[in-house]
């Protein structure tokens, strides 16, 4: 973290260099200011980020006139809005309440589109994992110190991983029960019922791939050889 320069701004110091903020990011008594980051506490890039996107959220409801802000959930999460980047790009949607049997003639839904916070890990039992090779960890270095040599020791010690460690580590992850667009689905279905959506013909947000439910037989072979058991096969009404 960054120490915090108080030069004029000596009464927001709380006597430990940092200062107080609300469940809103506000500055307690001072409806106007609002804030994040290190100066609240030193942590990382991502908490800085989080601080400052619900800092914005009451900065826009008190340029709005709300006299009260909204109140925060107790956990709160923010993620990836998609359906805000469809409505942004011009597209229309419709809430679509119960289930929804085929998306091949839907114009308005979404592939590949979920709450990932609401959404249960798909279990190892359900991945194909003919794609997953066993591969090991990429761990860390810690350097483990004594007591002679942690006095005046202000060095690292748990070791950043290498650029090549970094990517090798990333390439293990699973995706689990996430679409990551392998193709297997088209193909592997014998019918030519699953196929790619071209952007040309239907320019949509984060759909990739479609299925004709005139075509489809539900042989389950598009579930079946699916690496992140994305693809989860219904019976039907």
């Amino acid at each position: 973290g960054q120490g915090v320069d108080f030069t004029g701004l000596e009464q927001f110091n709380n006597n430990n260099g940092l200062m107080k903020a609300d469940k809103n990011y506000r500055f307690p008594g001072n409806e106007k200011v609002f804030l994040g980051g290190d100066v609240i506490r030193p942590h990382l890039l991502t908490t800085a980020i989080g601080h400052a996107s619900i800092a914005v959220e009451g900065i826009h409801d008190f340029l709005g006139g709300k006299k009260e802000l909204s109140k925060r959930p107790k956990v709160d999460v923010h993620h990836f809005d998609q359906i805000r980047k469809w409505l942004e790009s011009g597209h229309e949607y419709n809430e679509v309440k119960g289930q929804d049997m085929g998306t091949s003639e839907r114009k308005d839904l979404l592939h590949n589109f979920e709450d990932a916070s609401a959404r249960h890990i798909t279990k190892h039992t359900e991945l194909f994992l003919g794609h997953f090779p066993a591969v090991s960890r990429n761990i860390r270095d810690v350097t483990v110190l004594d007591k002679e040599g942690a006095l005046g020791n202000f060095e690292e010690r748990l070791h950043a991983l290498s650029d090549k460690a970094v990517v090798d580590e990333a390439k293990r992850c699973m995706s689990c029960g996430q679409c990551f667009e392998c193709d297997n689905c088209v193909v592997y279905c014998p019918q030519v019922a699953v196929f790619k959506v071209k952007k040309k013909d239907n320019p949509t947000v984060g759909r990739y791939v479609d299925t004709d439910y005139s075509k489809c037989i539900g042989c389950h072979i598009c579930a079946d050889v699916c690496p992140t058991g994305y693809i989860v096969m219904g019976m039907g009404d």
